[in-house]
């Protein structure tokens, strides 16, 4: 129970943050100020509360930007939108992970709306990731041309696009779907930490989180298993193609769907390792190497043997993997060119170059 409830906040240093505002430490006291509108379907409110209708502050993108952005020369507009604001509830909205993120109700006319209270969102805004010790630059190009890259590979994944005032990715919860009226419904979700009774904290398997074969055999699970499995695999290559070093159990869920439950839509996907202060090893041991540099045929057939397959149809998967990959990632990047100033359409041909260079090398090694 402490895992399922923990891993719906955010971690690290926004969970921090979140502790001084409301000043609490606690999973039942950050929840309690928090929980409203969680990953999945579940609302958490205080005893004897009731869902109360959704209530939105209309925004422009301008003014999303200076929330977004802890600029002193945006704290005035940030105190006008605080006070228009007055009279309403306030947010009580967590997102779990580690970045920070804004979630938003984007309307028809694809202008943002803020949820306030426990009021459900459609979106959710990443922008770029800023750390003053590890240098990450144009994070939100990165997740974004990623994406779409995984799209092309015919990977199910989350829509995004770039969001050019704020400079950041926009991402189309799939968690929520719009009824006749135009109210939104909240589906079910898990991550695979939530399933497997892992908090956020032992999320990765060389810390005592769960292995790739574990995330296989949960999809037993599923109302599809053999086409979720498949999915899965597929997922994996294309992180290793990618240099997704960060693609952990808590990137992984379930989701109700009117077929049954089902393998969720991948997200949070970006190549980790174009960035050298972050972690250079694989988030999975693949054949017991997590070394990307040093995981190669030999470890994808004791793969193959851990989670009971041929070898010859997993070496086939990272073969057409590795065939879809090549085109993908240009292909992605000029889809989203138009929206990039000129410093970043610098950074995302740079973000290009180094990906395709990781994709030919990891497929290189993994075909041979």
């Amino acid at each position: 129970m402490h895992a399922f409830f923990e891993n719906l906040l955010p971690e690290g240093d926004q969970r921090r943050i979140v502790g001084v505002r409301h000043q609490v430490s606690t999973v039942f006291g950050l929840l309690a100020a928090t929980g409203g509108d969680n990953a999945g379907s579940l609302v958490l409110l205080p005893e004897g509360q009731v869902p109360q209708p959704p209530v939105y502050q209309p925004l422009t993108w301008e003014q999303v930007n200076a929330l977004l952005h802890a600029d002193g020369t945006l704290a005035q507009q940030r105190e006008q939108i605080e006070a228009a604001a007055a009279g309403m509830p306030n947010p009580r909205l967590s997102i779990s992970g580690t970045q920070f993120k804004m979630p938003l109700f984007i309307d028809a006319q694809c202008m943002p709306l803020r949820p306030m209270g426990a009021s459900p969102s459609t979106h959710i805004l990443k922008p770029d990731i800023v750390r003053t010790d590890i240098s990450i630059s144009a994070s939100a190009v990165n997740e974004t041309i990623v994406m779409r890259a995984a799209a092309r590979c015919g990977l199910p994944v989350a829509e995004v696009s770039c969001q050019p005032v704020t400079k950041a990715c926009l991402v189309r919860r799939f968690d929520r779907i719009a009824r006749a009226d135009g109210s939104l419904r909240r589906l079910w979700q898990a991550d695979f930490c939530q399933l497997l009774g892992k908090p956020s904290d032992v999320k990765y398997e060389h810390d005592g989180g769960p292995s790739f074969s574990d995330c296989y055999r949960l999809l037993q699970m599923s109302a599809t298993p053999g086409v979720d499995r498949r999915h899965l695999l597929r997922w994996l290559f294309f992180n290793l193609y990618m240099g997704n070093n960060d693609s952990h159990a808590k990137n992984l869920s379930l989701l109700a769907t009117p077929e049954g439950t089902k393998l969720a839509p991948f997200y949070d996907l970006m190549s980790t390792r174009v960035y050298s202060g972050l972690g250079q090893n694989f988030a999975f041991a693949i054949g017991g190497e997590s070394v990307p540099g040093q995981i190669g045929a030999r470890q994808v057939a004791a793969l193959a043997a851990e989670i009971g397959v041929r070898p010859r149809y997993l070496a086939g998967i990272a073969r057409a993997v590795a065939a879809d990959v090549a085109d993908a990632i240009p292909a992605a990047a000029k889809e989203i060119d138009p929206l990039l100033g000129p410093s970043e359409r610098i950074l995302a041909g740079r973000l290009v170059e180094r990906i395709s260079d990781l994709a030919r090398k990891a497929s290189a090694r993994l075909l041979t």
